[in-house]
């Protein structure tokens, strides 16, 4: 059913409860069956013949992020993410995957997004830089587009914005693993960044990044640029002073550290920076950085709604531990996530917007 190195990774998660107690789809629905362990079991079990892939179990293999908590934590090197998204592929294969997931490939295959519509354009000439949207902004949160792209006109950064900007394949390989279709997905995007002729490219979705700069040299999609997080891009504009802010006192706040970026590339500081420069006095919360819990991702949120607003209100809940009111991201599919379970009297501030209304 999948690989022998999936097998592998399965058959050793099914023995340890270590990483348990990190998964906030489990935190949430208190259900074993959320478990890496419990993922681990079944496949076992399919694989020796004890039982058949079913729906219920093709349910459970997406009734995860994929947010690396588990593999973050693990001292023995193994990576539940790597056989649940084979499991993904098989269930997609053999027509059992959930309704909903199978509604949001229809989706990408109509339109290239998971929102069936048609992607917003932000396409504009410049000669400096890439910036690479990504679905979730463009369609999502066009106020973060907005003021990002206006963060860089402030600095005199001449950016391209691509008017037919293509899918990175992130969300296509979180819903049916990384097969040929995402690859696909993955070479148009290289030869579209690739053609513009551009050596720097910055990327507003951290879901995008990782997909990027892990997965794309394995396919052969070489992008001929660097690519840099928006976060990271902005801190430097900040440290160079092409960004001059105001001596503005917000309040205390406090960063969420979005999954991917933190536990894929240790990219904890730009945001605090930003988040500074914006005028917050900046408290942590227990969960930070390698350690942070997901508050969900959109293809997640589009296929299981009621889990994942679950899972944000459990990253308020985090907030609400410290002295804070204020909870600043700069990740899209953050944002959105966040923005399902606000509590009273607490505020979501996307830092680019934040850091805009406080340049001088």
């Amino acid at each position: 059913m999948i690989s022998q190195n999936a097998l592998h990774h399965a058959e050793k998660c099914r023995f340890c409860f270590m990483c348990r107690h990190l998964c906030p789809v489990q935190l949430q629905t208190g259900r074993e069956i959320n478990t890496p362990r419990a993922k681990g079991l079944v496949l076992s079990m399919v694989s020796k013949g004890a039982e058949a892939y079913d729906q219920a179990m093709a349910q459970t293999m997406y009734e995860c992020l994929l947010c690396d908590a588990c593999v973050n934590d693990c001292a023995t090197g193994y990576q539940p993410p790597i056989y649940i998204r084979e499991a993904r592929t098989e269930a997609v294969v053999n027509d059992i995957a959930p309704a909903e997931v199978m509604a949001l490939i229809e989706n990408i295959e109509a339109t290239g997004n998971i929102y069936g519509m048609e992607k917003p354009s932000f396409a504009q000439n410049g000669e400096e830089i890439l910036v690479y949207l990504g679905e979730v902004a463009s369609c999502k949160e066009e106020g973060m587009v907005k003021s990002f792209l206006q963060l860089l006109q402030k600095a005199g950064v001449s950016a391209k914005v691509l008017e037919n900007e293509p899918a990175s394949g992130a969300m296509l390989g979180d819903l049916m693993g990384y097969v040929d279709e995402v690859v696909q997905q993955a070479k148009a995007c290289t030869a579209a960044i690739n053609q513009t002729g551009l050596k720097t490219v910055v990327v507003l979705d951290s879901y995008d990044v990782q997909i990027m700069k892990q997965k794309y040299p394995e396919w052969g999609c070489e992008i001929q640029a660097d690519v840099i997080t928006a976060t990271a891009y902005i801190a430097q504009l900040l440290e160079s002073g092409k960004l001059q802010v105001a001596n503005v006192n917000r309040g205390l706040a406090a960063c969420h550290d979005d999954d991917r970026l933190a536990r894929t590339f240790y990219e904890f500081a730009p945001i605090r920076a930003i988040a500074k420069a914006a005028g917050f006095e900046v408290t942590e919360m227990f969960n930070k950085e390698r350690l942070a819990k997901s508050c969900g991702s959109a293809v997640a949120l589009a296929y299981m709604p009621k889990i994942v607003t679950q899972i944000a209100a459990g990253r308020w809940e985090d907030l609400m531990r410290t002295e804070a009111k204020i909870m600043v991201t700069a990740n899209p599919q953050a944002y959105l996530c966040l923005s399902q379970a606000i509590p009273e009297g607490y505020q979501l501030v996307d830092a680019y917007t934040a850091l805009l209304s406080n340049l001088k």
